[in-house]
């Protein structure tokens, strides 16, 4: 192998590939990064067992060849070489040594065994295209209720059905679920049914259940404004973007996802419209004094036209704020007046959800103060029905 490159090029390419390099593993040669000159460009690959990253850049190719680095020492040395320069890769001592040589600088890298590497796992079939950015936004907004708890591992999941032209995607972690449905262009081709599982899955269409962690690290990274392919078969899922960038993940087989369906729909008797910026910033200020597994309580003031949120009570610190909210409708309050309507939330989950509507204005829909109350962007008069979001209120004692 002798090739050079740009080193903004090779830089960039690495440090994406790397994002499948495990931070341990069982044996070295897993900390490997694979190099092959591939038709007229150089392609890297990593993998750690459960995700798989790829990409392709262009290079000038002296001698064809390959061979495994240390990953995490390649990425080091990229980021510290001139981003305006060239880039010289070559295989040397009998192709067991790898020279890079920037300039005046140059690094010997030893290689790790070939041959002991697993062999790259091939790229699904093609199911839908969609727009990067798109995908992007709507992995992170339902991202924000996916479990981090693994001993719950269908919780950690975002659970993907691909119905026609529309992709559905949830997350729940028992406290808040989030759904979003976004607009696809399927290819024709549906991944092959699950094998595995203890379940099979009644519903309509191609499901699959993702590691939400994976799925939002290869989302970010392949956003863009450029269509990005969703490759799907049994027991993995793929992304892939043009300019020959991929991350494969394998799905978290053999566990149930929580049903959904139902929670919702229904009526919602009440109503309350609220500026996500102003709500945010009070609930971040009012949290300071809320200490650990200690909610923040909503209260609907007199005449329906502003919403205190305070937190601490008796001799713990105290705070509140105030800001605009148009109520409507009055809730189920156990015959109480809706003046007065006290409703209390784990801050952060709330905050969460707030900035995951993505726009200027919330609707905050409620049944009662200990059910789930409804969260949804306001589009002009519209609500955005495409993104929703349930939160577990928190049930006050006294």
């Amino acid at each position: 192998m002798k090739l050079r490159l740009p080193v903004s090029a090779l830089t960039d390419a690495v440090s994406y590939t790397a994002k499948a390099l495990p931070s341990r593993a069982p044996v070295p040669v897993m900390l490997g990064m694979l190099l092959a000159t591939h038709d007229g460009g150089l392609r890297l690959s990593a993998a750690d067992g459960e995700v798989y990253t790829s990409a392709t850049v262009s290079a000038e190719i002296a001698d064809d060849g390959t061979a495994l680095v240390p990953g995490r020492l390649l990425a080091d040395i990229c980021s510290r070489l001139p981003k305006t320069a060239d880039v010289d890769l070559e295989l040397v001592d009998g192709d067991t040594r790898l020279v890079v040589g920037c300039g005046t600088a140059r690094f010997t890298l030893p290689l790790l065994p070939v041959d002991e590497y697993p062999a790259t796992v091939a790229l699904p079939d093609a199911i839908a295209t969609v727009q990067a950015d798109v995908l992007a936004e709507a992995v992170a907004q339902v991202a924000v209720a996916a479990s981090t708890d693994t001993a719950l591992p269908a919780l950690t999941g975002i659970k993907l059905r691909l119905d026609g032209e529309l992709l559905h995607l949830n997350a729940t972690d028992r406290y808040r679920m989030a759904h979003k449905e976004l607009t696809v262009r399927p290819t024709g081709t549906l991944p092959a049914p699950t094998k595995r599982g203890k379940k099979k899955d009644s519903e309509d269409g191609a499901v699959a259940l993702v590691p939400a962690k994976n799925l939002a690290e290869a989302a970010k990274a392949l956003e863009g404004e450029h269509v990005l392919t969703l490759h799907w078969s049994e027991g993995l899922l793929g992304l892939s973007i043009p300019g020959g960038r991929t991350y494969m993940t394998r799905l978290l087989d053999g566990y149930e996802f929580p049903k959904m369906d139902g929670f919702f729909g229904g009526e919602w008797p009440m109503t309350l419209s609220l500026p996500v910026a102003e709500a945010v910033a009070a609930l971040q200020r009012v949290a300071l004094v809320a200490t650990r597994n200690t909610p923040v309580r909503l209260v609907v003031e007199p005449g329906g036209e502003q919403l205190r949120i305070e937190a601490g009570s008796g001799d713990d610190a105290q705070a509140s704020d105030r800001i605009p909210a148009h109520t409507t409708g009055q809730a189920d309050n156990d015959g109480a007046d809706t003046e007065g309507l006290v409703l209390a939330f784990n801050p952060q989950f709330l905050t969460d959800a707030l900035k995951a509507l993505g726009t200027s204005e919330a609707e905050l829909r409620v049944r009662h103060p200990h059910k789930p109350a409804y969260l949804a962007g306001r589009l002009g008069d519209d609500i955005d029905a495409t993104y929703q979001h349930l939160v577990m209120p928190v049930r006050l004692s006294g």
